[in-house]
Formats: C-alpha cells, sequence, structure tokens
C-alpha cells in the first residue's frame, strides 16, 4: 500500500473512507458511569433489584458444570421463541431476537431502510430509532411533542409521505414516560388504513411492564393479528433484570421477519443469554420476585413525583420505571445539575431533544435509592441548581 501523504492525518485518512451517512452520527453514550459500591446508578433505567435469583442459581450451576461454552449458541434461539408463543399465542416464527433492542432495531433499519426514505420518529424519545434511520441514509421526520410531552399521532399521521419506511412509537415513551391511548391509537390506525402508502408501524413496549394494566394504554400486541405492517418490540433488560445479558426481540409476522433474518448475525445472542431469558419466561419464582420489583418501583415513582410536584418542579408523569423533570433553561444547565448530583454519589442522566425541552431523567431504583436521590434533589434545589 502507498504511504500516506503527510498532509493526512489518520483521521483524515479514514473520514475519506467512511460511509458518507454516519459522518454526523455520535458514539452512543451511556452518560456518566464512573461508580463505587455506594453510588446510586439511576440513570440507565436498569432494574434497581437486580437479575432474579433463580437466574443467577442456575447460571451458577451452569458454570460450576458443562457450561458448553465451546459450543455456538442455537442460532434461531429456539426454545425461547416456543416459550414467547405460550406467552403471547402466536406462532414461534413470529419472533425473532437480537442482542438487546438496539441490535433488533438496527437490523430492522438495514433490512428496510434507504437513501431517500424517511422516517418518522417522535422529538423526545429512544434515540436508536434516529440514529438507526441515519445509519442507512433514511432521512427522520422529527414530530414534536403535545404540550405534555406525549406522542402526537395526529401529527405523525400528517407527516406520512410516499417515501415514509417506518413509524416508530415508543409506549410508554422513553424518557418522557407518557403512553398511547387505546382510543387515539384506533383513530390512528384508522387514518392509516386508508392512506396510499402503509409503513411498517414499529411500537416499543420495553417498559409496557411498569404501567398500570388497567389503564387506557394500548397494548399493540392485540392488535397485530389485524394488521400486516405492525410490530412490536420487547426486551428482558428492564424489569426482567437482565440488561448485562442482552436480549431484546421483535414481535412480527413471518413474512417481515424473513428479511430481517437475512442481514441478522448468525449467532447474535449467547448462550448465556438464552438461557437466561428462558428461565424468565417458564419460572414461576421469577414471576413473583418481578411482581415485587413492580410494585416497589410504582410505589417510588409515585413518592418521586409526589415530591417533585411539592418542590415546583416539572415533570411528566410517568407509565415507565423513571421519571423527566426539565425547567425552562438551557442542556447545559441540566447538566450542570446532574453534574452536582453525581457529586453527591447520585447518578442521573441528562438529556436533550430536538423540538423538545431539555432535562434530566431519574430512574427509579430501591426504596433506599429512591430516597438518598430525594435528599440530595432537596440539597440542589434549596442551593438554586435545580429548578425555577
Amino acid at each position: 500500500m502507498k504511504k500516506n501523504a503527510k498532509r493526512d492525518t489518520t483521521d483524515f485518512y479514514f473520514k475519506r473512507l467512511a460511509r458518507s451517512h454516519i459522518l454526523a452520527l455520535e458514539p452512543y453514550s451511556p452518560g456518566m458511569v464512573h461508580e463505587d459500591a455506594e453510588t446510586v446508578r439511576i440513570s440507565a433505567n436498569e432494574n434497581g433489584f437486580g437479575a432474579p435469583p433463580a437466574v443467577i442459581e442456575a447460571l451458577k450451576s451452569r458454570m460450576m458444570g458443562d457450561a458448553r461454552l465451546h459450543r455456538y449458541p442455537d442460532i434461531t434461539c429456539t426454545r425461547i421463541r416456543e416459550a414467547l408463543s405460550e406467552k403471547y399465542r402466536f406462532p414461534p416464527d413470529w419472533f425473532l431476537l437480537g442482542n438487546g433492542l438496539d441490535d433488533v432495531i438496527n437490523m430492522i433499519a438495514l433490512s428496510f431502510l434507504s437513501p431517500n426514505d424517511s422516517v418518522i420518529i417522535p422529538a423526545a424519545t429512544f434515540s436508536a430509532y434516529t440514529n438507526a434511520s441515519r445509519m442507512m441514509g433514511a432521512s427522520p421526520i422529527i414530530i414534536p411533542m403535545r404540550p405534555d410531552m406525549s406522542i402526537d399521532l395526529d401529527a405523525t399521521a400528517d407527516a406520512i409521505k410516499s417515501n415514509t419506511k417506518i413509524i416508530f412509537l415508543c409506549s410508554p415513551n422513553n424518557p418522557t414516560g407518557t403512553t398511547i391511548k387505546r382510543n387515539e391509537f384506533d383513530s390512528f390506525l384508522e387514518k392509516l388504513a386508508h392512506m396510499p402508502a402503509q409503513p411498517i408501524l414499529l411500537v416499543d413496549h420495553a417498559y409496557v411492564d411498569f404501567d398500570r394494566p388497567a389503564g387506557d394504554s394500548v397494548n399493540a400486541i392485540k392488535y397485530m393479528n389485524g394488521f400486516t405492517n405492525l410490530a412490536v418490540l420487547r426486551t428482558f433488560s428492564k424489569l426482567s433484570g437482565l440488561a448485562g445479558l442482552r436480549a431484546g426481540y421483535i414481535i412480527a409476522r413471518p413474512s417481515m421477519l424473513s428479511y430481517i433474518y437475512r442481514v441478522r448475525p448468525p449467532y447474535t445472542v449467547n448462550s448465556i443469554a438464552q438461557e437466561s431469558a428462558l428461565i424468565d419466561l417458564t419460572d414461576e419464582s421469577v414471576k413473583l420476585f418481578k411482581d415485587n420489583a413492580r410494585g416497589i418501583i410504582i410505589a417510588g415513582r409515585e413518592r418521586l413525583e409526589d415530591f417533585l410536584k411539592d418542590s415546583g418542579i416539572t415533570y411528566v408523569p410517568s407509565k415507565a420505571n423513571f421519571v423527566f423533570a426539565f425547567y425552562d433553561k438551557p442542556y447545559e444547565e441540566h447538566v450542570k445539575a446532574a453534574n452536582e448530583l453525581a457529586k453527591r454519589g447520585i447518578l442521573v442522566r441528562a438529556l436533550k431533544h430536538d423540538k423538545a425541552p431539555s432535562g434530566l431523567r431519574f430512574s427509579i431504583g430501591t426504596t433506599e435509592e429512591n430516597e438518598k436521590l430525594i435528599a440530595a434533589l432537596k440539597e440542589i434545589i434549596s442551593a438554586g441548581i435545580f429548578g425555577k
């Protein structure tokens, strides 16, 4: 290979070779990650109660015996898809698993998006939707949030073009915690049915386990038999407490999944993650563990919201395992508040969005962690660092 010209720096050399569609992308940042045993990490919407004991014990037994780590994992996650079939009452071939939902979202984009396609995305939502779209050269159409920070389905429907390939909806939405109501979803589907363009409608239900089942939020899975273009995303990273193992899945018709399988890496879900996900789906003790964690998380969410309300802090009432709070100041001021909390051993996430307010997202942890957060918030509110 010819030696680089002296004027070429290493960065410039690789910039010339990189795909033009990724030049404007930034690597994903999880926020502050420095921590010790005393740090309260409530920045990533994890389950602060840990992985279910049944999963941990099963993995210990496997490691003590024949772990079979020298063998490749089941390429299509057969047993998990069968367990999901039992849970949701769809055939096993309606499920495809990936290395977390980020992996699934990227595979969807790789399968269906091309330059000149458009993708509709709410203004304040999971950043992976926008990044995956731009990675493929597609153009995100960003829909402003409603004043209450919920997703505006009317504006979403109005934004559909002939080149729209995918609509991303998240319910409960990350980071606002708002949900899509059943009656709004019904109206939205009715509008879509009368449009010549029928984009893929992806509903991300990663946080649906933290919503009260008796409410008026939509469960998109119940609509899937009647709508060919509807698909639902789920994960084992949130209430299931398996974020470190990475397993997520899409529920969709086999005719859609057949295209994703063409780009899916052959062994994307490792054998340990597969075994843990299977236990999560089939072990009764895991269900009890998650039910207990869910109850404590909902109570902690309500406790934090009451505190924010009493303190005059603007927040979005949440149906997820986090609360989004904000005030009318630049993103940098929210970063400052997050840094002050970090000095007190509390890691939270400062977030900024196009066409939506910046803010702080507080994941709900254990009761002890939540009280530490509230104590730290009292200090920075009193110091005038956070709030009006």
